[in-house]
């Protein structure tokens, strides 16, 4: 941890507003060994920010101001900073950027980012079934987020077998 303190909040978000991103992935796995073959999906929020190894004093920091979240290092000299835990997410992050405002087009996915926090922090106990609303409720936020997240991004590997109607 760095030896600095916590950063202004209004810094931390500018930063963000750069280079962090609000992740809302979806993986499903289909148990074959298992009597009828049951199938387990799972929807993960998460926040990270990803940057050349050098600029590992800042992630320290960063990561001190929001008090949750790693630090990995990556291949090809880069750093992430992610914090995955729903509850450090929930109580932390959202309440940290709500009073930071993010100014940028950030501050869009971090507002679909956060209705799609809720509903599966509202599930967070039912980790194998949401509902088929919030089910297709989650896969059409990611979709949303995904129209403003920067040129370029890759199709997602993994997607929701459910039709999304609004």
């Amino acid at each position: 941890m760095s030896v600095l303190g916590k950063l202004p909040g209004d810094y931390v978000a500018g930063f963000v507003d750069g280079e962090g991103c609000f992740y809302l992935t979806y993986r499903s796995d289909t148990r074959h060994n298992r009597p009828g073959s049951p199938k387990y999906f799972r929807w993960t929020p998460y926040f990270a920010i990803l940057l050349r190894e050098d600029d590992l004093p800042i992630l320290e920091e960063i990561r001190n101001s929001l008090d949750c979240g790693r630090i990995y290092h990556m291949n090809g000299g880069q750093v992430s900073y992610a914090i995955q835990n729903l509850n450090d997410l929930y109580e932390k992050v959202v309440p940290f950027f709500t009073e930071n405002r993010l100014r940028a087009k950030k501050r869009i996915d971090f507002e679909l980012w956060c209705q799609a926090l809720r509903i599966v922090y509202k599930n967070k106990e039912n980790k194998r079934s949401c509902s088929l609303e919030d089910n297709q409720r989650l896969a059409f936020l990611r979709q949303k987020m995904k129209e403003h997240k920067a040129i370029g991004t890759k199709e997602y590997k993994n997607n929701p077998s459910v039709s999304v109607k609004l």
